[in-house]
This record gives structure tokens, sequence and C-alpha cells, in this order.
């Protein structure tokens, strides 16, 4: 009985221990690893914080984005420069904190340009977009244009400067308001010029007429609209294409005018510029003077005789429309008008030697033998015009006496030889009366 008592006793005991060691030991040892592998006592979990306890807020930042026009700009930030934006115009800083910061940037030749910027409320990309600095440039602009230094061949010139400028800030209002300027001034001196051509045929020299073309082409490079300077362009070309014509010494095929020999090559350039001129200007009176004299080169008398009188209308004192119209007259056949339009010249200029010439050969062509006077008064009149010994040499040739002949050779080679530039008329039709002449005497 003992013995089996002892017995319960020790059951007891050991079933205690072991209730024991079950409550004593932890849940994660309780739990059987599925690989049926004790579990690794380095896994185990970090057990979760008490309900309650605050957690640290991280540092936070930002990466900001600066675009710039133009690109290549320096980037300040508070007043430190930070970088220069690419060649796109871009420009990144990383982990830039949370706060206020002063963005400014700064090129040379532009306004600088700064903001406020508050990292964490305003979006991450700001965009500059800087003005030119142009109160320098149009300093200088004022005293090239001051001085007279509007375009080439000499350097700096206004010109030269304001191409610059379009290239860099073509869009700029001060720009534009620069090429007005500049383009009125490239043609400013030109009606003058014009005038002369029209008016003092020999005066003008080609290098002028060549001046004259290049300022309405530069004008035009700025202000390619305006019809006015277009016109004046095309005037210029005609004159310098008249002028190489003369001078070559080119005269007007038979059919076109009666001389012998040469090309119609400039007075039909010339003749299309001027028509050109007026398609675009009808007021530019002397493109209708010069294309009366082409239409007169061209034999076209009676298209000569309208245009003229159109040049009169509108210029009642120029001299050289009512020579020009007694011109067209004379090659008409109609010497009382000729008389009429030389007569009205010569009394807006009285020492007009070609308007006095051209009376008095109209007189001996309508048969007042006086007019022979009015040649040699025109002589006397302008001694370095040919004009007035070509027409003496006309008068001479005409005449039945051998000996008049022998007058009229010595006038025509003067004439020649005055003439040696064509500017008064062509010498190959002087030259084509003197063989004439020394055909006859032989």
């Amino acid at each position: 009985m003992l013995h089996i008592r002892s017995f319960f006793t020790v059951l007891l005991f050991s079933a205690l221990v072991t209730v024991l060691l079950v409550v004593a030991a932890p849940a994660s040892s309780l739990v059987q690893d599925p690989s049926g592998r004790p579990p690794d006592p380095k896994s185990k979990k970090t057990p979760p914080k008490p309900k309650g306890t605050k957690t640290e807020p991280q540092p936070m930042s930002i990466t900001l984005t600066v675009l710039t026009d133009p690109p290549e700009s320096a980037v300040f930030i508070n007043g430190e420069e930070r970088g220069v934006t690419n060649g796109e115009g871009k420009v990144q800083f990383e982990k830039l904190a949370l706060g206020h910061y002063n963005i400014e940037v700064r090129k040379d030749g532009f306004n600088k340009m700064a903001r406020g910027f508050e990292a964490g409320t305003e979006a991450p990309t700001l965009v500059f977009k800087l003005e030119p600095k142009l109160d320098d440039y149009i300093k200088e602009f004022n005293a090239l244009i001051g001085a007279g230094k509007l375009a080439g061949p000499e350097s700096p010139n206004a010109f030269e400067l304001l191409s610059k400028l379009t290239t860099n800030y073509g869009g700029r209002p001060e720009i534009t308001t620069l090429k007005s300027v500049l383009a009125a001034r490239l043609v400013e001196g030109l009606p003058l010029v014009i005038v002369r051509t029209a008016t003092n045929w020999r005066a003008v020299t080609r290098d002028q007429m060549v001046r004259g073309l290049d300022a309405t082409t530069n004008s035009l490079a700025l202000k390619k609209d305006d019809v006015r300077t277009q016109a004046q362009a095309a005037y210029f070309r005609g004159v310098i294409a008249l002028r190489d014509w003369q001078v070559g010494g080119a005269a007007t095929p038979k059919g076109d005018g009666g001389d012998a020999g040469g090309s119609v090559a400039g007075p039909a350039a010339a003749r299309a510029e001027f028509e050109t001129a007026l398609k675009l200007d009808d007021t530019l009176v002397a493109a209708w003077y010069q294309l009366g004299v082409v239409l007169i080169a061209a034999g076209d008398a009676a298209g000569a005789e309208t245009t003229l009188a159109k040049v009169s209308t509108a210029e009642p004192r120029w001299a050289s429309a009512y020579t020009g119209l007694g011109w067209a007259y004379h090659a008409g056949g109609k010497f009382a008008e000729a008389i009429a339009a030389y007569r009205k010249a010569s009394e807006i200029e009285p020492n007009n030697a070609a308007a006095v010439a051209g009376l008095g050969l109209a007189r001996v062509m309508k048969g007042e033998k006086d007019g022979v006077k009015d040649i040699e008064r025109a002589i006397k009149l302008d001694t370095t015009s040919a004009v007035a010994h070509l027409n003496l040499g006309i008068v001479f040739s005409q005449s039945k006496n051998k000996k008049d002949w022998t007058r009229a050779e010595e006038e025509f080679k003067k004439a020649i030889q005055m003439n040696s530039q064509n500017l008064e008329f062509q010498n190959a039709s002087a030259e084509k009366m003197l063989a004439e002449v020394q055909k006859r005497k032989k």
C-alpha cells in the first residue's frame, strides 16, 4: 500500500513539473518549424512598440529645377552662385532642405532677375526669362547715327551693330524701333540724288548711284515692306544700267533707234527697272523722265513724247523735262512743238546749253536759218557740253557747200572728243555722221 501511494506521489509531482515548464516556456518555443527543425533563436521578431510611443520625423528635402532663357545663365541661391544652366537652359539642385530661398539668375548683356521661393509649398521648377540689357547698345547706336556712320564699308557702323543686335535680340521692341530709325536715315538723302539724276545727269557719278542702291538695299534689309524704298532701289538699278550702257559706248541697233552696231541690253534692262519702279510708286517722277530717255534711245518717239509730257506736268520747274520733251518732238519730226518745248526749258534755265542748242537745231530743221546763232550761243554758255558741237555738225553736214562739210567734220570730231563718256549722246551716232561727211568729201 505504501509503495502504491509513493508511486502516485511521484507521478503527481512529475505532472506538476511538466505543467510548470509548459507555462514558463515562451510562445515561440511552442511553434514547430514547418521543416520539423527546432526554430532558430536568431530569427525572433522585434516586438511591437507599445501604443502611444512618438516617432521622430525624418529631415525632408526637394530637388529644385531652374529653367532660364537665355541658356548658360548663372543661378544664385541666397546670394551664392550654385550653378549655370546648360545649353538648353536647365540646371537642377538636389537635396534642398525645406525653407525659404532667394533665387537669382544673371547673364552678361541681360537684366538680372530674382524671386523668392518657398521649398515645400511651391512646385520645384522655376522659370526665368531675362530681358536683354540694351541701354549701352542704344547709346552706341545713337552715337554712330549722330556721326553719320550708317553703314559700311567703315566699321563700326550702325547697320553692322543692328545686325548683331537683331541676331541676339530680334524680338525686342527696342530693336524694331532701331530698325525703323536706321531704315529711314539710310534713304534720307536719296530723293535729292534721284532728282539730280533727272535734272543734271552729268553731275551725278556712278559711285553716287551705287551708294544710293546700297542705301536702299540696306534699308530694305531692315524694313523690307517699304514700297517707296523698293521703288527707289529699282530706279537706281535702272540708272546704273543706263550709265553703264552709255559709258560702254554701245550704240542702238537698227530698228531700235537707227544706229549701227552695239547692244540694247543696257536700255532694255534700264527700261524694265524704271517700269518696275513706276508700278511700285507712280509718283516717282524721275523714273518717268528716265523711261522717256530710254524710249527715245529705243526709237519710240511717240511713247517718249507721252511719257515726258507727264514729267513736264508733274515737275513744271524742271528744265530737263522740257528739254527731253523737245528731244522727243524733234525725233518725231514735230519741229514746231520741239521749238516751244526748248524755249520753255530756256526760260526756266537761261544758261542751259542743251536747251539752247536743241532750240537752234529745231529752228534750223524748221527752216529758220538763224537757229545756227542759238547753237553758237550754246557753245559759249557751257564750254564743257558736247551737244552744241554735235548739233552744229549736223547743221553744216546738211549744207550743199563743201566748205561747210569741212566745218561739220571738225564739229563732229570735237563733239566726240568732248563726249568721251557718252553721257550726252552715244558717240556711235556722231561717228556714223562723221563717216558720212568724210565719204562725201572724197
